[in-house]
């Protein structure tokens, strides 16, 4: 039995599952409506200091002001909250409990709880008066209300005491039954399985009116099962029957030969003579088969809002079939977020497999066809909508468009089954005590949301209130989704709202040895456990401390709760999350276990992976209702402080720490046996876990070979030992542009083969071999049309509906966009992910506004790959990046490899902030000289007396017995004039080679940091974000400095290193060798030395690079403490 919601209420209760009631039906499913009749309105008000008000029932609850007596309260606090005295209103004092963001708030307090009718209206949500300035919960729904008092959590068995026959059918169900209070609602707590739901498959086939541009409708497939189980195995085939329905265009007529053509292949097709005709059908079916859930791709995007509109163009009576309420007017379509669709399906759970699938699986897009190749290992054959008419020329071909379309439904019904939607949904929501139809719609916050409702709501805390955004969400936000959007660069974002997690500087390299990973097991939930961080222990600032917190922009962290508090609420749910799964996992375990079981089990805890996991992130999520900032903060600012202590606690055991992030660390062990690295790996992990009581850090993986190009971005190959002393290897990924979806697919498979060989055994020079072989070969297919069309398709996703971009031509996967609406047959809108191929189409336009579908391509004749973009802006930088830290190759012989114009591709020298931050704890001491100055410029300085070029890059020439200043012989052995005597000459060409450098520093010249963007300027940008002034030519990176204050200094330091003989001898020679040498250098050769070094040292005298004035930075420190303190003291 389903449970129809209240009368005006949000549709997300319809999915409770019922079959007890006082009332003995006989067989089969019937629904009872369960009306608002007496519902009353609950609030609470907070009079001569606060109003707290919930809504959902609604409640009025009033802190009792002593000098009214109880009747003057009521009263009074009626007439202040709305102006007039509510009518029916009843009262009585309670006590309540406030610990979330709204300061000053009494943590406890007395209230005043009136009751009073739902007809009256809402109490705005920012009511204020004369003795009283908050209001609570109004606009908590009815049904969030309903689920809280009778602590219903997600589909469960219910009990219906007293009901009575409905007296006018408000539904389409074959029995009505009206409980006339929510307290004649209650969950049976025995552990019956759920009842098996009718399930429909949904698949249509449009075609666009010519003349009015409008999707219509020309073919309707489904496949039902009428017992499709929640606690076992999907079943096998997972449809029982199917109906198909075939309508014609109005411009169109059927073959001749169609309903023989019917009759040959025994199908079970109806055909229509009209659209309108097609849609009865389809309505009486949809009354018929009374489907529980209704499964489709893209079902909300497009099919659900295709099918009303034609409904409504073709006056279709009984609309709302669809559904299972009665309604005579239709919603408003085409409003944002599809809520007009949803509202029409009230009375059935709606299952878009491209909504769950974003959710439990990564793919590179997730239309129909890419989910078939990946979830069913199969190949979807796809018939274009403007093909759709062709169809109707011969029987064979309708034919074959219908087969096609019952396919779909079926792959649609099978991904469902292979991702286990339903089971899962189910668990999840049970876990979190939401509707099971928002569940399946995505959002994670709002399951959070509900937990954490329950938790409170039964410890008699009001909750806070669920806030509403002037900006309307085109989709349920994830807090944990990262979208970016394609019209910012992502270093172009809002600053952070608190610190996130550590990032430790990456050591930059290729490591061929065993690298050590280890990862804390859900840091940020079990630094919540472990710290007891909650909305009820945490102290946050008062409301003028956070004023003040706000001019000064400071971050605030709250102090650590007293550990002799009781466990809050947020630790406590999410150890029974953490417990429960750790219980699930060991039935899993037990021996002969039943397959089903199994399932049930796997099911189960994934759920619990799930919600706790996302736990944390509803405190840093704006768009939470339990958003929390300071709390969110203090959780991050430990992650760091313990990844910080981690990695100093292993460099205290020397050991080399070569990056972090978050909750991981790399270790180069420097070994190659592998048993001794998990020894280690074990000894660290004993010794971090000592320091705590919940939180563990444990061996998450051993890498054999890793390449770390930076933050974020790695490749390695992950050790996996088989059992008998050997292991197996596996390559792993992470950041790289070739795991990125908007890479074409060509550019991934060629960085995949670059990586395939650094990572490899074999010597250097063959790995060069290698990817220089390979690199020829492609440019060379590329040009000459080898290599398949799909390989070019670059896939993006948007971020918002295509035609709310401002700037649709600058944006390829925008304009794209806007032409696949423009044809019909699907939308596409925020979240769906759009395929184009770049192309040469005899315009001068950039290469982003020559961007096309993949099926504009196929057919006009006037458009070719645009080959060129494709190796200099898609293989190029991929290979550039992954080569970066490998010496022998650089950006100008990949370009010419790739048979690109060398001249184009210049090498860059990034700049490396970490190389700034190492400084500090003396990175950069740690190289020796030949590395520190490996990139600087030689001094170069021709002989006066026979023209040859001499070049100094050392104090000495030779070694053992033979060494000897460089200054004092020629390069060319047959010139017998020594360097030394042209010391003023050289001192000259030195002085000028000085100021060449300085002039090129202060030019000023910014380079963009992305190697694709050519874009080299002296104006600085007025847009800036953390990492520097973003470029205005790409916007996908910052711009640095073509010549920086470190190159330099760098270069001054190595003047000064090739004429320091004092350095020098003590660098290479014992003390008894210097002694010698000494007495041997001619004062001549000496004085050269001194002369020269002397001119640099003047010039680094003059730089203020090297040196950090800390009598300046203490005093502007203790200055604004001092300030601080007075202002406090006033």
């Amino acid at each position: 039995m389903s449970v129809l919601p209240f009368k005006g209420t949000s549709a997300g209760w319809r999915y409770f599952m019922a079959y007890r009631n006082l009332i003995k039906f006989n067989k089969g499913k019937y629904r009872v409506v369960h009306q608002d009749w007496n519902n009353l309105r609950h609030q609470w008000m907070l009079v001569a200091d606060w109003l707290e008000s919930s809504f959902g029932g609604k409640d009025l609850i009033i802190l009792v002001d002593m000098k009214l007596d109880k009747s003057q309260q009521r009263t009074f606090a009626a007439k202040t909250a709305t102006g007039r005295v509510l009518p029916a209103g009843s009262g009585e004092k309670v006590e309540k409990y406030y610990a979330f963001e709204i300061p000053d708030v009494p943590a406890k307090s007395e209230y005043l709880e009136i009751k009073y009718s739902a007809e009256c209206p809402r109490l705005p949500q920012d009511l204020k008066g004369q003795t009283f300035s908050h209001v609570f919960g109004a606009n908590t729904s009815s049904l969030e209300l309903l689920l809280m008092s009778r602590k219903i959590k997600g589909p469960c068995w219910l009990e219906i005491k007293n009901p009575q026959p409905s007296n006018q059918s408000v539904s389409w169900c074959k029995v009505e039954a009206v409980a006339m209070k929510p307290g004649l609602v209650n969950v049976v707590q025995d552990l019956s399985p759920p009842p098996p739901l009718v399930v429909m498959s949904l698949s249509m086939k449009t075609t666009q009116n010519p003349k009015t541009h409008q999707n219509e409708i020309v073919a309707v497939a489904a496949l039902i099962h009428q017992k499709f189980p929640l606690d076992k195995a999907p079943p096998q085939p997972p449809f029982q029957t199917h109906f198909c329905a075939v309508s014609k265009p109005n411009d169109c007529i059927f073959p001749y030969d169609f309903k023989e053509a019917i009759k040959k292949k025994n199908a079970k097709i109806e055909i229509a003579a009209t659209e309108r005709t097609l849609l009865g059908f389809f309505l009486a079916k949809i009354h018929k088969i009374d489907p529980d859930v209704i499964v489709g791709h893209n079902i909300y995007g497009f099919d659900l809002e295709v099918l009303l509109q034609r409904i409504n163009v073709s006056k279709v009576p009984h609309w709302s079939k669809i559904g299972r309420l009665r309604r005579s007017n239709m919603p408003k379509l085409g409003g944002r977020g599809g809520f007009a669709e949803r509202n029409a399906a009230c009375g059935r759970m709606i299952c878009d497999v491209e909504i769950s699938a974003k959710e439990l699986i990564r793919c590179k897009s997730y239309h129909l066809s890419e989910l078939v190749r990946q979830i069913l290992k199969t190949e979807r054959i796809t018939i274009l909508p403007e093909e759709i008419r062709n169809m109707y020329s011969e029987s064979p071909h309708l034919m074959f468009m219908l087969e096609n379309t019952w396919t779909d439904a079926k792959f649609i019904l099978q991904i469902m089954c292979e991702l286990n939607v339903l089971p899962l949904a189910l668990q999840i929501t049970n876990i979190s005590g939401n509707v099971m139809s928002r569940t399946m719609m995505g959002g994670r916050s709002e399951r959070n949301e509900f937990l954490l409702l329950h938790a409170f709501y039964e410890k008699d805390y009001i909750v806070p209130d669920k806030q509403v955004f002037k900006k309307p969400l085109q989709k349920l936000v994830d807090e944990d989704e990262d979208f970016e959007d394609q019209n910012k660069s992502k270093i172009g974002k809002k600053k952070a709202a608190y610190a996130g997690g550590l990032v430790l500087d990456p050591k930059v390299g290729f490591y061929d040895k065993f690298i050590l990973l280890l990862d804390f097991n859900s840091l940020y939930p079990s630094i919540i456990q472990e710290f007891n961080i909650c909305f009820t222990t945490v102290q946050r600032l008062s409301s003028e401390a956070q004023k003040r917190a706000e001019v000064t922009e400071e971050e605030e962290i709250p102090e650590l709760p007293d550990p002799s508090l009781e466990m809050g609420i947020l630790p406590k749910e999410i150890r029974k999350l953490v417990e429960r799964r750790r219980q699930v996992k060991q039935l899993m375990k037990q021996p002969d276990l039943n397959p089903d079981l199994y399932l049930q089990y796997d099911i189960r805890q994934k759920a619990l992976k799930l919600t706790a996991n996302s736990m944390y992130g509803c405190l840093g999520f704006s768009y939470s209702r339990f958003y929390a900032k300071p709390l969110a903060a203090l959780v991050t600012h430990k992650g760091r402080e313990i990844l910080m202590h981690t990695k100093e606690m292993v460099q205290k055991m020397n050991l080399e720490v070569i990056y972090g992030d978050t909750d991981s660390i790399m270790i180069n062990t420097n070994s190659t046996n592998l048993d001794e690295v998990f020894k280690l790996g074990n000894k660290i992990k004993s010794e971090v876990n000592k320091l705590y009581k919940l939180l563990e850090i444990d061996i998450d993986g051993v890498f054999k070979s890793l390449l770390l190009l930076k933050k974020k971005k790695y490749a390695a190959l992950t050790v996996e030992p088989t059992g008998d002393g050997k292991y197996v290897t596996k390559q792993e990924l992470k950041g790289l542009d070739i795991v990125r979806r908007d890479w074409c697919d060509l550019a991934k498979e060629t960085g995949n083969y670059i990586i395939g060989q650094i990572l490899s055994d074999q010597p250097r020079d063959i790995i060069v071999e290698n990817i220089q072989r390979r690199l020829i070969e492609i440019g060379e297919n590329v040009i000459n049309g080898q290599i398949p069309v799909n390989q070019f398709e670059i896939n993006k996703a948007l971020t918002k509906d295509p035609q709310d971009y401002p700037d649709k031509k600058s944006l390829p996967h925008v304009h794209v966009a806007m032409w696949i609406n423009s044809q019909g047959g699907r939308k596409v809108k925020a979240g769906d992910t759009v395929s184009y191929i770049v192309c040469q189409d005899g315009s001068d336009l950039s290469a982003s506004q020559r961007a096309y579908a993949p099926e504009q391509l196929q057919k006009q004749d006037n458009l070719t790959i645009d080959t060129q973009y494709y190796l200099s802006q898609q293989i190029h930088p991929v290979v550039a990046r992954i080569c970066e830290p490998i010496e022998g190759i650089d950006s100008v012989l990949i370009a010419t490899w790739l048979g690109l114009d060398p001249s184009q591709f210049r090498v860059h020298h990034h700049y490396h902030k970490d190389e700034e931050n190492d400084a500090l704890v003396g990175g950069p001491a740690q190289l020796t000289d030949e590395e520190k100055y490996r990139d600087c410029e030689r001094f170069k300085f021709c002989c006066l007396k026979c023209g040859t070029e001499n070049i100094y890059d050392n104090v000495f020439d030779g070694s053992g017995r033979f060494i000897e200043p460089s200054l004092l012989r020629c390069s060319k052995t047959e010139c017998e004039e020594p360097p030394f005597n042209y010391a003023v000459q050289m001192n000259n060409k030195l002085l000028l080679d000085i100021r060449r450098y300085l002039r090129k520093y202060y030019n000023g010249w910014l380079i963009c940091e992305e190697p694709t963007c050519q874009n080299r300027t002296r104006r600085l940008p007025l847009s800036f974000s953390r990492s520097g002034p973003i470029c205005q030519a790409c916007r996908k990176a910052v711009l640095r400095p073509e010549y920086s204050d470190k190159a330099l200094y760098t270069q001054l330091c190595f003047y000064r290193y090739i004429f320091d003989v004092d350095y020098a001898m003590d660098k290479v020679m014992s003390e008894d060798d210097k002694e010698h040498f000494k007495k041997s250098l001619r004062n001549e050769v000496s004085e050269a030395y001194k002369r020269l070094k002397s001119t640099v040292d003047k010039c680094l005298s003059m730089s203020g690079y090297s040196e950090v004035n800390l009598g300046k930075l203490f005093t502007i420190s203790i200055g604004r403490s001092m300030g601080e303190s007075s202002n406090e003291r006033l």
